[in-house]
């Protein structure tokens, strides 16, 4: 997928923090139910999602100060497995 999504924290359940940190920020674990847009209904101009994924999240550091490395982290996002 080309496209960035902002996703309210409220569709996500089981967070878990992960205690792990990364250079900007804390890491958790979560499950999004909704899951990612996947394939679009051109005619019926819907989307459908392939939910529920276990996804990653960062609670971002200090974040007035993003660098340049981090937006080159972000621009690197990947998605890894569904839930079962």
């Amino acid at each position: 997928m080309d496209y960035l999504e902002w996703i309210d924290f409220d569709q996500f359940e089981l967070i878990e923090n992960i205690n792990k940190r990364g250079a900007f920020s804390s890491i958790y674990s979560a499950i999004w139910m909704e899951g990612p847009r996947w394939n679009l209904d051109e005619e019926a101009e819907v989307w459908t999602r392939n939910g529920p994924i276990k996804v990653i999240l960062k609670r971002l550091d200090n974040s007035q100060n993003i660098s340049q490395e981090f937006v080159n982290q972000v621009s690197n996002i990947s998605y890894s497995s569904t839930c079962q």
